[in-house]
């Protein structure tokens, strides 16, 4: 498995973003799966960042991509906005094996469409479809909160087709009976293995916790 995780090489202002939470949290990722870590120069303009990303990713396009950086519904840190997914998806076009990419960045999962339909995480879902990556599957946070620790996590699925699909759903749905096991749990390793996970399996190890 060959698996890229970015995150920025700068915190923000004063906060300790970066070297305190993305940063720890992306080489901990690397740890677990193997492949490269890319930090990626924050303080440069949209379009170096993005550059830097392009170039990374497309030189050789990974089976998993792991993105460690602040996020909003339209969009993430990096300097990828709506408009720009197409060209992020146009990365995986030739690969062998069905893309995972894991997005540790708030609010991406979220939207006011259904289901996170029309959001950044839907939206990239969609354009991997239209490449032809119809059993890709993108994991986004829909809330502010702890970069890997937020337990508001939706799955957006390929589902065999290229037109994509209406939004995503809940790994596991809040306030559900295996809620506060998910909480616990993404306190420890399952916080990084979730990504390579079916809903199936992840379900089954809470119930076994």
């Amino acid at each position: 498995m060959k698996a890229i995780c970015i995150a920025p090489k700068f915190n923000s202002g004063a906060k300790h973003d970066a070297t305190g939470a993305f940063q720890p949290e992306a080489r901990a990722f690397v740890k677990r799966w193997g492949g490269t870590l890319l930090l990626v120069d924050n303080l440069a303009g949209k379009a170096a960042m993005r550059r830097a990303v392009l170039e990374a990713v497309g030189a050789d396009p990974p089976d998993v991509l792991a993105l460690f950086c602040h996020g909003w519904n339209t969009g993430i840190q990096f300097g990828f906005g709506l408009r720009d997914v197409p060209a992020l998806a146009e990365l995986f076009r030739r690969n062998d094996h069905d893309p995972v990419i894991a997005i540790y960045g708030c609010l991406t999962g979220g939207s006011a469409g259904p289901g996170g339909d029309g959001g950044f995480a839907d939206v990239l879902r969609d354009a991997l479809c239209a490449v032809g990556q119809v059993q890709c599957q993108v994991d986004a946070h829909t809330t502010a909160g702890h970069a890997t620790r937020n337990p508001y996590v939706r799955r957006f699925e390929g589902g065999g087709v290229a037109s994509g699909g209406v939004g995503g759903y809940y790994l596991v749905t809040p306030r559900s009976a295996k809620w506060q096991r998910w909480v616990r749990a993404l306190q420890g390793d399952l916080r990084l293995r979730f990504p390579l996970m079916s809903a199936m399996e992840i379900h089954a190890e809470l119930e076994g916790a």
